[in-house]
């Protein structure tokens, strides 16, 4: 069982090009920034938005092919779709928007007991918490039997405080359903909890598609090193589209004596609950530089620091 998505779609000056596939039992998880095209790639897959060419197929069914002409209706692809603001009928009870999927309404309690909403089966959304609301439009959607899962930003509108909770709860959830899952989140955590295997977004353009540990180790784009939170990228002089990018491991301060690969002088310190955070002026700009809050002979700002980097651990970047 899988999917696959190759599709292109254009709305105004934005242009959405993607491309990939996901099996069953591997969760995929597609990972950028807000306005990327995540949403688009889920809405286009699910039908309710149409690509202006390409192709979906789901486990050797087509519901999109633009060349041939086929476009299945939302109803007819078998999806389910958890949005991110739950989309539950607000006029119903809990009871009534599971049971409003179900041939047999009998079956709506079984549902309630597996999410975890007993008691609250005569609820209106409105008196709900997020977590509740997510739960039951949880339950709604797999009472529905899916052949295929898309959950969009799940854990936007849920405390963090729940958070924990309510990931091992889906976590559960997507292991015993054993069928194709995609995961869209700006949240790198969230997608490493989760995913198998990953495909950065950027400006509607899947720039990496790859194993969840190998991008997150060792990125092979720039727009994957961003999104792992590298801050530290440099163009190669003479190449246009080849960067390095030195991530947070491979950095440490020039001991006494050392020559120092790079030289600079502290501009800003930023100091958060467990690190502090030094914005360093160099002749190649600005780096980043972090370190825990307990390291002693910390630097002030307008001080000279240098640095050395592992070369073992440096990243090489194309666009």
């Amino acid at each position: 069982m899988e999917v696959m998505v190759e599709i292109e779609k254009t709305i105004g000056e934005f242009h959405l090009q993607t491309s990939f596939t996901a099996e069953a039992g591997a969760i995929f998880g597609l990972l950028g920034e807000s306005g990327c095209g995540k949403s688009m790639t889920l809405k286009c897959i699910a039908g309710i938005e149409t690509p202006d060419k390409g192709r979906i197929l789901l486990n050797g069914r087509t519901l999109f092919d633009s060349e041939r002409g086929i476009n299945l209706r939302p109803q007819k692809r078998k999806i389910g779709y958890l949005f991110q603001d739950y989309a539950l009928f607000p006029n119903l009870t809990v009871w009534e928007n599971i049971a409003i999927v179900l041939k047999d309404k009998k079956q709506t309690q079984q549902y309630i007991e597996q999410f975890y909403m007993s008691g609250l089966e005569k609820h209106n959304p409105s008196m709900l918490s997020g977590g509740q609301k997510q739960r039951c439009a949880l339950a709604r959607m797999m009472a529905s039997k899916p052949e295929l899962v898309l959950l969009d930003e799940p854990f936007s509108a849920v405390d963090r405080n729940l958070k924990w909770n309510l990931e091992l709860q889906i976590m559960e959830i997507l292991e015993e359903i054993k069928k194709p899952v995609i995961f869209v989140s700006h949240d790198r955590d969230e997608i490493y909890h989760f995913c198998h295997k990953i495909g950065i977004l950027e400006q509607g353009s899947m720039r990496e598609v790859g194993e969840r540990e190998e991008i997150f180790a060792h990125p092979k784009t720039v727009a994957a090193a961003k999104i792992m939170g590298c801050e530290n990228l440099f163009s190669i002089p003479g190449s246009r589209d080849s960067y390095v990018g030195i991530p947070s491991e491979a950095v440490r301060p020039a001991l006494p004596g050392e020559e120092a690969q790079i030289r600079g002088w502290v501009e800003k310190i930023f100091c958060e609950k467990d690190e502090m955070i030094f914005v360093i002026m160099t002749e190649q700009g600005r780096f980043w530089y972090r370190t825990s809050r307990e390291q002693k002979d910390v630097k002030r700002v307008g001080e000279e620091i240098g640095f050395w980097i592992d070369r073992t651990k440096i990243w090489y970047l194309s666009m």
